[in-house]
């Protein structure tokens, strides 16, 4: 329990300073809107480009064990969708939303640490396979969601294509399908551009996280309970355990099976909130719902890890 809580306890902290921030009047809600925009648009697609241009890409792929976990999570994330569609009524754009809310974990900064700590270093080949292909399946799927499956009911075919496009350029897209096709290309990058790179990059989670605590001192308390009680089940309880049934049925391996039931435990990602933020749409359900999800997993994992251990 102690190495959980040594991990969310910094997650928190950060959390906390963005909210005092903002109920001291030091930073506006502006100031949230502007770190959201850095992210969307410089932080995060550096950190991804760069990831996927400079990662050794595995000679065996792993499909069974690939397919039993974004299989799990891409059935979470429909099943986020249904939730927000017949349990909230929420509009098709907003239902991109919940279905990452519900499908994407917190890898980086909970998982990545929880995982090397729980399991040592025979964990790190899993962990990296899963936390690789994360933001590359997940990020244009719910793009995909929010820009074409969400456009307006009776949307011209002219709006359409507009969309498509705007899918094409959408700078995380973009930095994964560059990124890709760098590494395949075995281009190397320069060393300077790497560690621009990696500057830029390694702002996101602590702009990400004061981001989020600017974002919640806007809201009361009391707010969107019913959305973020259903999309806090759906990715603390429901996805793990997709996960486990699914690598249960494709045969994978013990330890390989542990960390993927451990990382789908995980609370929500913050880059949930990021998609939130930079679509406004459904702001304030998200929000709680990673702080929510963060303190159940907090719990929840303690548990697992006492268990498989």
């Amino acid at each position: 329990m102690h190495v959980v809580v040594n991990i969310i306890t910094p997650i928190f902290a950060i959390v906390a300073l963005g909210y005092g921030l903002a109920r001291t009047g030091v930073l506006s809600a502006a100031a949230s809107e502007a770190l959201t925009r850095f992210m969307f648009y410089v932080a995060v697609p550096a950190m991804l480009f760069k990831t996927l241009a400079t990662t050794t890409l595995p000679s065996n792929v792993p499909w069974a064990y690939i397919g039993a976990f974004y299989g799990a999570s891409f059935a979470t994330f429909a099943l986020g969708i249904a939730f927000a569609r017949y349990g909230l009524g929420w509009s098709r754009r907003d239902q991109g939303i919940a279905g990452i809310a519900a499908g994407y974990s917190n890898m980086v900064m909970l998982g990545f640490p929880l995982v090397i700590t729980a399991f040592g270093d025979a964990a790190a080949l899993p962990l990296f396979i899963l936390l690789a292909l994360q933001s590359m399946l997940m990020f244009p799927l719910t793009t995909w969601v929010i820009e074409v499956y969400g456009r307006r009911e009776g949307a011209q075919a002219h709006s359409l294509l507009k969309m498509l496009a705007r899918l094409a350029v959408n700078p995380v897209i973009a930095s994964l399908l560059l990124g890709i096709a760098a590494n395949l290309a075995g281009i190397a990058l320069p060393g300077v551009l790497t560690r621009g790179l990696d500057i830029i990059g390694a702002a996101a989670p602590a702009c990400a996280l004061t981001a989020l605590g600017l974002g919640l001192a806007q809201y009361e308390i009391r707010g969107a309970v019913r959305a973020s009680a259903g999309l806090v089940v759906l990715k603390t309880c429901v996805h793990p355990a997709l996960v486990w049934l699914a690598c249960t049925l494709c045969d994978v391996p013990a330890l390989w099976t542990h960390v993927a039931v451990v990382l789908a435990a995980m609370p929500t990602g913050i880059n949930a909130f990021i998609f939130a933020r930079q679509y406004d749409a459904r702001v304030e359900a998200v929000s709680k719902t990673i702080v929510i999800s963060t303190v159940v997993s907090a719990f929840s994992v303690a548990a697992l890890l006492r268990y498989v251990l």
